[in-house]
């Protein structure tokens, strides 16, 4: 009597095994041996007496390792784009941004100190070198800021005297208050 069915799929497990190696899916699979996705899982219950994941998990190391061995190898050759690669992945390495807005100043800028007082340099220096010693400086030292130069101001005409107001007094270290908005009004 002959044989009913669909002839039985002869899967090459060696083959299978190069597939998994190099992370082919199950449909990929299933196209190779020319069956359904279905037959093949069957198939390695049947040989490995385990479901195709873990199968197909412990098979595809090999083709890791080789990729791997490979990427190592081609990287010490010489590779220089493997190498950055290598090394941003393995040893923490990274490339450096230096985001600066407009107007602030670069490491390499020096600053102005053309416009502080003597007593203000002092006061710098003796902060540099308590920073370069590390001992913490007193409070005297520490307390005192640089002072703000006063803000000149036009003398304005005094509409009660009818002449020019008295100047004001100096009141070094203190900023002159930002006036408000002007506000047009109509005029009909």
């Amino acid at each position: 009597m002959a044989k009913r069915g669909r002839p039985s799929v002869e899967i090459k497990w060696q083959e299978f095994e190069a597939l998994c190696a190099i992370q082919a899916t199950l449909r990929e699979m299933a196209i190779v041996f020319n069956c359904s996705e279905r037959t093949i899982e069957r198939a390695v219950k049947k040989q490995y007496k385990a479901n195709f994941v873990d199968i197909f998990a412990q098979k595809r190391q090999r083709g890791t390792i080789s990729l791997r061995r490979t990427l190592w190898q081609t990287a010490l050759n010489g590779s220089v784009p493997l190498l950055i690669f290598l090394a941003k992945q393995y040893l923490g390495m990274a490339n450096q941004v230096l985001v600066r807005l407009p107007g602030q100043p670069t490491p390499d800028d020096q600053p102005d100190l053309s416009r502080l007082s003597d007593e203000e340099l002092e006061q710098l220096q003796r902060l540099i070198e308590s920073a370069h010693t590390g001992k913490r400086l007193p409070a005297s030292v520490t307390a005192t800021t640089v002072t703000a130069t006063p803000i000149s101001t036009p003398e304005k005409e005094n509409p009660g005297a009818g002449g020019p107001a008295e100047p004001a007094p100096d009141r070094s270290g203190e900023v002159a208050p930002t006036p408000p908005p002007v506000r047009p009004t109509d005029q009909t």
